[in-house]
């Protein structure tokens, strides 16, 4: 299991970085909200969920990640934003748990899992090779592996219902980010 960091201080892609850290205790989100800007990065990172599919820029110089980690939550959510602030895609990361450093920096122990739906509703399921290879290495066992997929099933099933809110609050707390 990896234990990944919000600031992303392991990411030797990123040249400069703004990155901003805010606890948040509102109706519908209780939890802790980080703003990751790309002020500068090396080479811009494209992802490819299909193979006919356009290839989606990810990180780039302006690009905004903006993270959620809901309390007591299995998953965290990250909304990518390009440099006109406009939604790329979302990631729903399943994880083990999280927590905040004393420093306040998030973290989580990933499950490998993601959920990857883009703005125009497409939804993919990426890591079930990385899930299967941490189980055959011994690194997660069953439990963690049931633990994943009951948690993906879930939020993909809020998702499919229209009643998975976090996504629809990634531009509101986009906006409050970056009025502060």
């Amino acid at each position: 299991m990896i234990r990944k960091y919000a600031d992303r201080t392991e990411w030797g892609r990123i040249v400069e970085k703004k990155f901003t850290v805010v606890p948040k205790k509102t109706i519908g989100f209780s939890g802790t909200v980080t703003l990751f800007e790309m002020v500068k990065v090396k080479a811009p990172l494209y992802k490819q969920y299909e193979q006919d599919q356009e290839k989606v820029c990810i990180a780039a110089d302006g690009y905004k990640w903006l993270q959620q980690f809901p309390e007591l939550a299995n998953y965290i959510v990250t909304a990518m934003y390009d440099d006109g602030d406009r939604l790329v895609q979302w990631v729903i990361s399943i994880c083990k748990c999280q927590g905040v450093l004393h420093n306040n920096i998030p973290w989580y122990d990933d499950l490998y899992l993601n959920i990857v739906i883009l703005p125009g509703g497409q939804l993919y399921v990426t890591g079930q090779d990385r899930l299967d290879d941490a189980v055959r290495r011994d690194e997660l066992g069953e439990e963690d592996v049931q633990l994943a997929w009951n948690t993906a099933n879930l939020v993909m099933d809020e998702y499919r219902k229209g009643s998975f809110d976090m996504l629809l609050m990634s531009d509101k707390h986009l906006q409050e980010m970056l009025e502060e």
